[in-house]
């Protein structure tokens, strides 16, 4: 796979709180992308992320390595028990007891196949014959609204509490990860992101930036659009695409 990534502090915030890799295997073949967005303002949300995306790394090997589905989601779900102890370790020992967190998206490649597993209100995408479609599922309050019939997509869309979590690493309940499986084909592009960036793009104007092309420009041009728009929040955006054989 191919793939370009961007992170940016956006228009609004004083520090940008995302952290994000990209991980590479001994050929330099990317095997795993992760994304995290840190919650709790200013240090808090930027130690969280970064403790996140740290420790998730370090074992993305392990996983693309696994002899079976199941032991990849124990490996994850072990490691997001010790992050999500580690959040709660730091705000209880350097913030006063006050809260912070981060939600987590990663996506490892295997046997061409991809495996994520998600916590928040990230996104993983895929773009795949000029359709796009989000494979992960929104973990807010507003999301789970919408699932049970009671308001509309549109009325989601400015929701006075469109941006509280229901799950998150460094909640003491509530932080195991959802796991989706996707085959890779040729010319599918998969966009990892934070919700900074469709806060202020729909769906359909993030497929239209990126078929484009070049798609190597592309997460430059979805951060440019979204700073045209006001750049409310952080945004960051790993693209990753298989190009035809």
């Amino acid at each position: 796979m191919k793939y370009s990534a961007l992170s940016d502090i956006g228009q609004k915030r004083e520090k940008n709180e995302d952290s994000w890799n990209i991980i590479l295997d001994a050929d330099g073949n990317p095997v795993g992308f992760v994304v995290a967005d840190g919650m709790g303002g200013y240090v808090a949300g930027e130690e969280a992320s970064r403790i996140a995306v740290q420790e998730i790394s370090s074992l993305v090997m392990a996983c693309v390595e696994a002899r079976d589905i199941p032991t990849m989601h124990e490996i994850i779900n072990r490691c997001i028990e010790s992050i999500n102890h580690q959040i709660m370790e730091y705000s209880n020992k350097n913030l006063g007891g006050l809260k912070s967190g981060t939600t987590l998206s990663i996506g490892i490649v295997k046997g061409g196949e991809l495996y994520i597993a998600h916590i928040g209100d990230g996104r993983v995408y895929l773009i795949r014959d000029g359709e796009i479609r989000s494979i992960t599922q929104d973990h807010t309050y507003v999301a789970e609204l919408v699932k049970g019939g009671i308001i509309s997509s549109n009325e989601a869309l400015n929701h006075p509490d469109k941006h509280k979590i229901t799950r998150a690493l460094g909640f003491r309940e509530n932080y195991l990860p959802d796991f989706y499986r996707e085959t890779i084909k040729e010319n599918d592009i998969f966009v990892f992101c934070t919700d900074g960036l469709y806060e202020h793009l729909s769906d359909e104007e993030i497929r239209d930036i990126i078929l484009k092309g070049p798609i190597e420009a592309a997460s430059s041009e979805l951060i440019k659009a979204v700073n045209q728009r006001g750049g409310n929040d952080n945004v960051t955006v790993i693209i990753a695409w298989e190009e035809a054989r």
